[in-house]
């Protein structure tokens, strides 16, 4: 059995040997996205957010943040930072039901030993999710979880930050949306940074999330992601 690596033995960002069909993807995304709030912080995925009532500060703006106390209060449809969802909580799920294994103790705690604060439930994918995204998903073997798509607004970034270590899970990256101005980076133990511009061609990238990291849309257009996460190390060892 593969060891799977920690998160200073991967690196900060690298571009995996995968391309999809970015123009099928992109249509299919701008039809599941007609007439949906894109509040994937606020809705589903709140759980996932610190505490129910703590807000999770990297994404925003202060003056966003400003006369609210739950994420789940903020005005959506301005705020800088946006998320639509095409997974969600999967009651059936369980970590026995994992066949690959990390060999630490994320085989079997559960985070904040609460299943709705933990990313590997919400792998049930949307009935309204295209046909497109079911084919991407089925290439990594059912350990895709949480998955959703990722808006940062014209002159925003979300500030440098650690999500969880990679032997709980890990996370991929298409563009779909992007202009010159807008990128993602992080720092490895030595601090040297990466700091990458992830172009719209199809290609997957895999983004540390166990290492400091950011991104920035400097640019006048919306920078669009879709961000996969999944409990496999596979592709990256």
């Amino acid at each position: 059995m593969q060891k799977w690596k920690t998160r200073y033995e991967l690196p900060v960002i690298k571009r995996l040997d995968i391309r999809v069909d970015i123009d099928r993807l992109r249509k299919d995304a701008e039809e599941f996205s007609k007439g949906k709030t894109w509040d994937g912080l606020g809705s589903e995925y709140a759980s996932l957010c610190e505490t129910h009532t703590k807000l999770p500060k990297m994404f925003f703006k202060e003056e966003e943040l400003k006369n609210v106390d739950c994420v789940c209060d903020l005005d959506w449809q301005k705020t800088s930072y946006q998320q639509l969802s095409l997974t969600e909580f999967d009651e059936s799920y369980s970590l026995e039901q994992r066949t690959e294994k990390s060999n630490s103790v994320w085989d079997t705690r559960i985070a904040k030993k609460n299943k709705e604060a933990d990313e590997r439930w919400f792998r049930k994918i949307k009935n309204d999710v295209p046909d497109s995204f079911r084919d991407l998903f089925k290439m990594f073997d059912g350990k895709i979880h949480r998955t959703r798509f990722a808006k940062l607004a014209p002159h925003s970034s979300v500030k440098p930050h650690i999500d969880y270590d990679t032997l709980y899970g890990v996370r991929l990256h298409i563009a779909f949306e992007t202009n010159d101005d807008c990128a993602n980076g992080g720092w490895d133990r030595k601090g040297l940074e990466t700091k990458v511009n992830i172009p719209v061609d199809g290609s997957i990238w895999f983004v540390n999330p166990g290492v400091k990291h950011y991104a920035i849309n400097g640019g006048n257009t919306t920078r669009t992601h879709l961000i996969l996460s999944l409990d496999s190390q596979k592709l990256l060892i």
